[in-house]
């Protein structure tokens, strides 16, 4: 098998294992993997539109709205309207929103953490490099 579809397969069963471990904190709380992720994102940003959310998520606008009443209906998100442009709204995380994203966070981290040593010593920095390259790339 080729380098590059080792490359691709390695990813893809990394990217189902990262999501099987959303879905199954996402169980034990009290939102959905999409809602999380929606948190999370809007925690690292501080504000964000709507349309800024879905193209950061990769996804519909129409699906970014849909999770955004939800989670506004749960009391997590507040919306505004920006401003400097009346026609679009700002996303913030209220303050239970901040304390429901930092406890997914969190067990996100150990998740993951509970992966990297499992690591052997000498793989540890490797994969952390690989890892940070793959995450500029894709950012990118």
């Amino acid at each position: 098998m080729a380098d590059n579809e080792r490359f691709a397969r390695a990813l893809q069963t990394v990217f189902r294992g990262l999501h099987r471990q959303s879905r199954e904190r996402a169980r034990s709380g009290e939102i959905t993997p999409q809602q999380a992720e929606a948190l999370q994102a809007i925690a690292e940003r501080g504000a964000v539109s709507t349309t800024a959310l879905a193209v950061l998520l990769g996804i519909d606008p129409s699906t970014a709205s849909r999770n955004l009443a939800g989670l506004e209906r749960d009391g997590l998100i507040a919306r505004k309207k920006a401003s400097g442009d009346g026609r679009q709204t700002d996303v913030r995380l209220t303050a239970r929103g901040k304390r429901v994203a930092d406890s997914v966070g969190n067990a996100s981290t150990q998740a993951h953490v509970a992966v990297y040593d499992r690591l052997s010593r000498s793989d540890r920095a490797r994969v952390v490099e690989a890892l940070e390259t793959l995450a500029s790339l894709l950012e990118g």
